[in-house]
């Protein structure tokens, strides 16, 4: 007989499982293919939700003056030139354009990048974002193309960059589905191979007996194996692009994304067989006695244990070393495949560890129902007698069941994570922020459909021992109402009641609700100071003494250069601003009828002189109106609180001035004309600021209550004096800080420190809590402060205070955020802003190509572990048909047998799917939060993340692998039943 016809009739003998084999090797190979092209797909999103937004590509533009006409030609060419070397091969569009100047005669000229998104790949961002980074001072040190300087304008640099790095993270995580994929198609293709290799184990031993050589008989697996290997990827290969194909993958990307995944399935399957056979025929021709004991294998399978179970500790401390395979390094990083193939390890030393203790296990059970009536000790005995075959199902269903749960696992951390890192970004569920003012009153945002409530924000950033951090200043009654937390409230209520308690305002005089107008009645004087009388009496530090127009006019009096200053002097005016503050906290300046300096005393100097102020104390009566209040958090009508009064005296150049100023009482009038007076003369006022000169010259003011002195200087600038109630935003400011803030300034709950404001200054506060995070923080060191205190604070600290430039608003129980966050835009009318939601829609999502992987792996685990579970049970159905006459023979019903062999099947599978379980929910716990990290890119703080499980994600792959146990079960019962049932003669019965 030739070895053609020996090798034909060889695996004629042994279709059934060669088929197996060959349909376990197409469905590895359709798996990782459909794998390998989902990610790709994938990261083709990442590339293209990374440089665009709202469908708009990232651009960059370049603007420098228009080259003479000669020249301009060349100019753009030398422009091109540069762009190409620095962008190449990076596919991207180039637009020049003229741009005219209205203020000169000379036009500039523009060009504009943009990439082609669409054919951008994942390779090309890095360029995209060192092109973009170095093209200014490229463009710069071209003389023919920078004529007169040049400007660069455009973020794709930035969002290259961003998206490169969400790629770069995807990649590498990816790779640890890719790895359990790849164990779960190595683990069953071995399996089988040596499920395959103990039915032929006669055979072969008869081969070696007439003459077959080891080599032969490895020649021949090997030919076999081939043909099997290359038909199984063959299929699965078309499968695999079927799929991708309906998926819209273009055919000719088809052959580039299988090729790899295809070739390398098929050399891994072949290197399984041939090595199975191989040293199956040597083991034969070196007459080697079996272990019919098992003690060799029991040892064998316990060494192995330890030392699956070593490598799996090691690549896990790897993992969890840097939260990732992405290890950083100073080029940015590289991915660790040690640490990628941890999980892969970790459910085959579960596996493995299953496998050694079913022993045990079995023959307790068998131990346990000795006594029992039923067919349950067969089960048990027969599970015992038979672990070699029997470890085939428990390997598969252990990987296949902690595939399901690591991708269960994965979707919703990575989900979580992404939601609570996009809610901490903007702080609530829709933010607002001004690029120039502020965006409005919050009651607007507050009343637009699907709002709950809204509030205004002011988020100072700064720098300390260089580290950026973020004060945020947020109304204290609506801190629990706006703000979100990593997980919606978690967190908000605990820094609410944190910050609750009186404001800074507390014994401030009020306006009454509605009020419209108010009169200030104030008693004036302002001079000239007498220095040389002011020396004599001893006056200089109380305000001076009052010098007479005619001495200041006078021939011998000041230089005749000196008298043009203090004729313009004459007629200057006196600012006076009043600050009110919202019921948020937010002060608005209010501007107060000016007073006109009247030196010389003549009331009809050439000007309407109706609010005079000179050397002699008058009377006046300043009028001013007053805005709206913004309502309360509780929604009634709001009041304005006077928290500083603003002085601005003219310039004096070469001369010293006084201003005295004592508000006697302030009118209101409301919105119903009614007047209402306020006390403002019941609070002690002081200067705001902390200034020796300022204190001595205030001592000169007249009477008590709502009144000053202040000088200014010789050739001084004018700036403006501020007086407030003395206590207001004095005492440090209530804070809540973030954890890493508060390792950094080293201070604990209850310690006092200073916290650097973007605006200049520096605000003193007390730690009144400490948190994972800061809603709305832009850095992980950040510091939530009441508005109030905050804005009472830099009253002092600042002449002029920032306004709230921000409104967080909030939206109702199940509203569409993304429609509010379109009725926010429109609402901010002609105001330009910026507006950002916690839903985490924008930019790249790095966990999708992820996601993709762990679902295509949990769906072909379990369909690998359905595979060889029917390929062990159609085995075992054929190889135990003697079992079932004897059986027979000694009385025991067909209907008894099938249930008891499907109950060895059903025992076996529930405790590896128990254990697979189990493998699983400690790796989810172990190693997802850092996967999801490490695939969370764009956000700057990132909560602690919790593992958490996606029931969806595990329900198809899961559901199949159940369903299809069961009915693998079942069918073995039939099975079986059947064969009891079959009395005919064969040789098996005889």
């Amino acid at each position: 007989m030739s070895r053609g016809r020996l090798l034909a009739r060889r695996s004629g003998a042994r279709r059934g499982l060669l088929v197996l084999v060959a349909l376990l090797v197409a469905t590895v190979a359709a798996a990782l293919g459909t794998a390998v092209g989902a990610v790709r797909a994938a990261e083709a999103d990442v590339v293209h939700d990374g440089l665009t937004r709202g469908g708009v590509p990232a651009e960059v533009q370049v603007t420098t003056r228009l080259a003479p006409e000669a020249d301009a030609a060349a100019q753009d060419a030398a422009l091109r030139a540069d762009v190409d070397a620095l962008f190449a091969p990076a596919p991207y569009d180039l637009v020049r354009e003229e741009v005219p100047d209205d203020d000169s005669d000379d036009p500039f000229v523009r060009w504009t990048l943009t990439p082609d998104v669409a054919a951008t790949g994942t390779a090309d961002l890095a360029v995209l974002a060192a092109g973009s980074d170095a093209l200014l001072d490229t463009v710069l040190a071209d003389d023919a193309v920078a004529v007169r300087g040049a400007t660069m304008t455009g973020d794709l640099a930035e969002r290259a960059a961003d998206a490169a790095a969400a790629a770069a993270a995807a990649k590498a995580v990816a790779l640890v589905p890719m790895l359990v994929l790849a164990l779960a198609g190595a683990v069953a293709v071995a399996q089988v191979a040596r499920l395959l290799a103990a039915t032929r184990a006669g055979e072969v031993h008869l081969l070696v007996s007439r003459g077959a050589s080891a080599g032969q008989l490895t020649a021949s697996a090997a030919s076999e194996a081939a043909l099997v290997v290359v038909g199984g990827a063959a299929v699965g290969a078309g499968a695999a692009a079927a799929v991708l194909a309906a998926q819209g993958a273009s055919a000719g990307s088809l052959a580039g994304m299988l090729a790899p995944s295809v070739v390398a399935t098929a050399v891994g399957a072949l290197l399984l067989l041939v090595a199975v056979g191989g040293l199956q025929a040597r083991a034969a021709a070196g007459l080697r006695v079996t272990d019919r004991s098992g003690r060799a294998r029991r040892a064998a399978t316990w060494g192995t244990v330890v030392l699956v179970a070593v490598a799996a500790g090691i690549t896990t401390w790897l993992l969890r070393r840097y939260g990732s395979p992405l290890v950083p390094t100073p080029d940015g990083g590289q991915t660790d495949p040690a640490a990628a193939a941890a999980p892969a390890l970790v459910l085959a030393a579960a596996a493995v560890g299953a496998v050694a203790l079913l022993g045990p296990l079995s023959r307790a059970w068998a131990a346990l129902t000795a006594r029992r009536p039923g067919t349950r000790v067969l089960a048990a005995r027969q599970v015992a007698r038979r672990l070699a075959v029997t470890a085939v199902p428990v390997v598969l269903v252990v990987v296949a069941a902690g595939s399901v749960v690591l991708a269960s696992a994965y979707t919703r951390t990575g989900q979580h994570l992404r939601e609570a890192a996009a809610g901490v970004a903007a702080g609530s569920d829709v933010r607002v922020v001004a690029t120039e003012g502020t965006p409005g009153p919050a009651a607007t945002y507050a009343a637009l459909p699907g709002a709950a409530d809204a509030a205004p924000a002011r988020v100072s950033e700064a720098v300390v021992d260089g580290v950026p951090l973020s004060t945020t200043g947020l109304p204290p009654d609506r801190v629990a109402s706006v703000a979100r937390g990593p997980h919606g409230q978690q967190g908000v209520d605990e820094i609410a009641a944190a910050l609750d308690g009186p404001g800074p305002y507390a014994d401030n005089p009020r306006l009454p609700a509605g009020s419209t107008g108010l009169v200030l009645h104030v008693t004036g004087q302002y001079y000239v100071v007498d220095e040389a009388a002011t020396a004599e009496s001893s006056t200089a530090g109380v305000g001076g003494e009052p010098a007479s127009w005619d001495s200041l006019v006078a021939e011998d009096g000041p230089m005749a250069s000196d008298r043009g200053p203090l004729l313009a002097l004459e007629g200057s005016t006196v600012g006076i601003t009043l600050w009110l503050s919202d019921p948020d906290g937010q002060p608005v300046p209010v501007d107060v009828e000016d007073l006109d300096v009247d030196l010389d005393g003549d009331l009809d100097g050439g000007l309407d002189r109706a609010r005079p102020v000179g050397p002699e104390e008058r009377t006046l009566e300043l009028r001013a109106e007053v805005p709206p209040a913004p309502a309360g958090a509780d929604g009634d009508p709001g009041e304005w609180t006077v928290v500083a009064l603003d002085t601005q005296l003219p310039s004096s150049r070469s001369t010293l001035t006084t201003l005295r100023l004592s508000v006697d009482g302030v009118v209101v009038t409301a919105d119903y004309g009614a007047t209402t007076r306020v006390d403002v003369a019941g609070a002690d006022w002081a200067p705001a600021r902390d200034d020796p000169r300022a204190d001595a010259v205030y001592g000169a003011r007249q009477g008590s209550g709502l009144s000053l002195a202040t000088q200014v200087d010789h050739e001084a600038m004018p700036s403006s004096f501020r007086v407030m109630v003395a206590g207001s935003g004095r005492q440090p400011a209530r804070a809540v800080l973030s954890q890493d803030l508060a390792r950094l300034l080293d201070v604990t709950t209850g310690g006092t420190t200073e916290v650097p404001l973007g605006e200049g200054g520096r605000l003193s506060v007390q730690v009144v809590d400490v948190v994972d995070v800061v809603p709305g923080s832009l850095h992980r060191d950040a510091a939530m402060v009441r508005l109030d205190e905050l804005q009472a604070a830099s009253l002092r600290l600042a002449t002029v205070v920032p306004g709230a430039a921000e409104t967080w608003v909030r939206a109702v129980p199940g509203a569409d955020v993304d429609r509010l966050a379109a009725a926010a835009q429109d609402a901010a009318g002609t105001v330009p802003v910026q507006v950002t939601t916690s839903t985490g829609s924008e930019g790249s999502d790095a966990a999708g190509p992820v996601r993709q992987a762990f679902a295509v792996a949990a769906l072909a685990a379990a369909a690998l572990a359905l595979v060889g579970v029917g390929a062990v049970s159609v085995a075992g159905v054929r190889e135990r048909r003697g079992e079932v006459a004897v059986l027979r023979a000694v009385g025991l019903p067909p209907r008894a047998q099938g249930a008891s062999r499907a109950t060895e099947l059903a025992v076996v599978t529930a405790a590896a799917l128990v254990a697979g379980l189990l493998a699983g929910w400690a790796l989810a716990a172990a190693t997802v939060p850092g996967l999801a990290a490490a695939t969370l890119t764009g956000f700057a703080v990132v909560p602690t993340p919790d593992t958490a499980y996606a029931p969806a994600a595990a329900l198809v792959p899961g559901g199949l692998l159940v369903a299809g146990l069961a009915a693998v079960a079942l069918v073995v019962r039939a099975a079986v039943a059947a064969q009891a049932r079959d009395g005919g003669y064969r040789e098996e019965v005889r």
